[in-house]
């Protein structure tokens, strides 16, 4: 059982905690981290989801997930870092860069989180990542160029996020 904190409109903790798939399914805001990996070809990393999970085989943030009752963010991001690609995150090359409210609902699912959204820099070979937690079925590099066009066309390959990709390439400057 995955135990996390609830927040108030105002990104206040309230003094309780849910289990995470109830917090889902009672729509209550939580928080989370999002880590974007992009190499020194200019080249996002994105993760294509397995057929098994919420929005099967679309291509998602490079790795994210939900910050347990009493870990930090940066904990939370190494956390997942190992479970979702099997990296060892180096701390000195994870880059905060903002928070952000995201919300959807699909089929009784509620998303209604706030993000803390990090960069890491780092050329890792494709080879390199392990599937660990079966969420993730493939990751690719794309050229921020070509994500960008993406973006703009709502690619149906895409998560349907309604702030992250607007926010991360506001943050990198190519909004």
């Amino acid at each position: 059982m995955e135990l996390i904190d609830i927040y108030d409109e105002l990104g206040q903790k309230c003094g309780k905690a849910e289990e995470k798939y109830e917090a889902h399914r009672k729509a209550l805001i939580h928080k989370g981290v999002c880590v974007w990996i992009i190499n020194s070809n200019d080249e996002i990393l994105l993760q294509t989801r397995s057929s098994h999970v919420m929005f099967p085989n679309m291509m998602d943030i490079s790795f994210s997930g939900h910050i347990k009752t009493g870990e930090t963010p940066v904990e939370a991001a190494i956390r997942e870092g190992k479970e979702e690609l099997g990296l060892d995150l180096e701390i000195d090359k994870l880059q905060y860069l903002f928070s952000c409210r995201e919300s959807l609902e699909a089929d009784g699912y509620f998303e209604n989180e706030i993000d803390d959204v990090f960069l890491y820099r780092k050329d890792i070979p494709i080879d390199e990542f392990s599937f660990r937690d079966n969420e993730v079925k493939e990751v690719s590099s794309v050229p921020l160029k070509q994500f960008k066009a993406m973006v703009e066309t709502r690619s149906p390959m895409l998560m349907p996020y309604k702030t992250h990709y607007k926010f991360l390439l506001t943050a990198l400057g190519r909004w």
